[in-house]
């Protein structure tokens, strides 16, 4: 019996071993390395005390690490990149902007390469190591939307190396990212299991009004220069990543919650005291969101300044940075319309 057992046992890990061998990514296909980019990955996330609307929010990436529908990896309309604003985790499949945009244009294909956390460091590198190993990737339009994490990209950096600091972290996503059995075995899980939000989405509540006007600092005198000249050199740098893959750049800016923009672009901001208003957030992001439009402009972009051009309201936002389904309609409204133009209906 015994004897028995070790035979089938070995030609069950025989087994195993030829099935890895030719289902995984060991030997063919692209090395993913130790990069923390999940795919394969279907999520329910609670959100229900993250804003108002149904309770789970359903996250889906596919084998690439993509998200959003196409057929085709070499007929992709718009392929969108930036940080958590652009992942967009916690809202779910159907409702993020890429989702609404792609409707707004009359069903052009949006897809969705944002990475949690990232800034325009992760960004340069994500062309590199990841986007670069895609077979047949070839978008026509790269859709950068970008700045709120550059404008704080202190302690950002493990995002933007793409792999964990911990070597035991980096061993786990080595062989998730080369194994067929633990591919299986995750997207099983995470079909079966609702996660609660982490707490740097909804970690804080959301500013609201009044919102008033006042006397905004000059923006040629916020901001540290030689961070806002590192930005601008690397939005340059990350056009011409998406010039080399065949593709035309959109810089597209970012705004907060904590403060407004009206139509004609003056900021709002809360009072910090009877005599002072509090605009302190708009012109930290306002100076960044110039820099990436100097960036543009002179490598001769797409270029969008969100941050200055759309008003947002209450129940946009779920936290800081992050919008609601709501929030994310707004912004595919606001966008729609400006790239129409170029990307043709």
């Amino acid at each position: 019996m015994i004897r028995i057992l070790g035979i089938n046992a070995a030609i069950l890990l025989a087994g195993l071993v030829i099935a890895e061998l030719i289902f995984g990514s060991w030997i063919f296909g692209p090395s993913w390395g130790t990069m923390n980019i999940p795919r394969d990955v279907r999520r329910i996330f609670d959100v229900s005390g993250l804003y108002g609307g149904p309770q789970d929010a359903v996250y889906t990436r596919d084998h690439w690490g993509l998200r959003g529908s196409y057929k085709d990896l070499g007929a992709i309309d718009i392929l969108t990149i930036g940080g958590s604003t652009t992942d967009q985790r916690f809202v779910g499949d159907g409702q993020t902007w890429q989702d609404y945009l792609a409707q707004d244009l009359g069903g052009k294909v949006v897809v969705n390469a944002g990475i949690d956390g990232q800034s325009t460091v992760g960004h340069l590198r994500a062309f590199d190591r990841w986007l670069s190993q895609i077979p047949g990737l070839k978008p026509r339009f790269v859709l950068a939307y970008i700045g709120v994490n550059d404008a704080h990209l202190q302690g950002q950096q493990q995002w933007d190396d793409m792999a964990s600091p911990s070597l035991g972290r980096r061993v786990e996503r080595y062989i998730t990212n080369h194994s067929a059995l633990v591919q299986v075995v995750s997207t099983i899980q995470g079909t079966l299991k609702a996660h609660k939000a982490h707490v740097v989405h909804g970690g804080t509540d959301v500013p609201r009004g009044p919102w008033i006007a006042g006397h905004p600092p000059a923006l040629d005198k916020t901001g540290d220069v030689a961070l806002l000249d590192a930005y601008e050199q690397r939005v340059a740098a990350l056009m011409g990543r998406i010039r080399a893959m065949g593709a035309q750049a959109v810089i597209v800016t970012q705004s907060r919650s904590d403060y407004r923009v009206t139509s004609t672009g003056e900021p709002l901001g809360r009072g910090a005291s009877p005599q002072s208003v509090d605009f302190g957030s708009w012109a930290m992001q306002t100076a960044f969101n110039h820099r990436a439009m100097a960036a543009c402009r002179r490598e001769g972009g797409i270029c969008l300044d969100l941050g200055s051009g759309l008003t947002f309201e209450d129940g946009d936002f779920y936290d800081w940075v992050h919008t609601t389904p709501p929030g994310n309609r707004r912004i595919a409204a606001w966008l729609a319309p400006r790239l129409a133009p170029v990307v043709g209906q």
